[in-house]
């Protein structure tokens, strides 16, 4: 069984790369990493993961709808987030205009998505090529 701590660390690391300086959306990936690291355990050690977390006070799987008033999706003022985020007022607050917001965050989230499996698959490529190296050292030795 891997410790709790250790996975934890694991994912407050991945968590940590590209979040910038917005603690919502480091909570957000950190909550999502928990999750997806809690899928592929045992359910008691799933569940021993999550209280961990909670302890450790940045996981908020009930956070999602959460929304503070002046910021965007990604936790930063309007006007000074990376993504274009403005601030909508108050007149031509819309469903268009909410469900344009979604569309962006969606695909953020994806793009963030796609480098962290490009950054697995590159760590999977690395140790396929050291095994493989040390198949053929192994091949030269019966060889000789």
């Amino acid at each position: 069984m891997c410790d709790v701590a250790d996975m934890y660390e694991t994912a407050n690391t991945a968590a940590s790369k590209g979040c910038g300086c917005s603690y919502e959306l480091y909570v957000q990936k950190l909550t999502r990493e928990i999750d997806q690291t809690a899928s592929r355990l045992a359910p008691d050690q799933a569940a021993a993961l999550q209280d961990y977390a909670r302890q450790k006070g940045d996981y908020a799987p009930d956070a999602d709808g959460f929304h503070l008033e002046g910021f965007c999706c990604h936790g930063i003022e309007y006007g000074c987030c990376p993504a274009g985020c403005d601030d909508a007022e108050e007149d031509d607050w819309d469903s268009e205009n909410e469900e344009g917001r979604i569309a962006l965050n969606r695909q953020i989230m994806a793009e963030i998505e796609a480098e962290e499996e490009q950054a697995r698959m590159a760590a999977i490529a690395a140790r396929d090529a050291r095994v493989l190296d040390r198949i053929g050292m192994i091949r030269r030795r019966l060889a000789a």
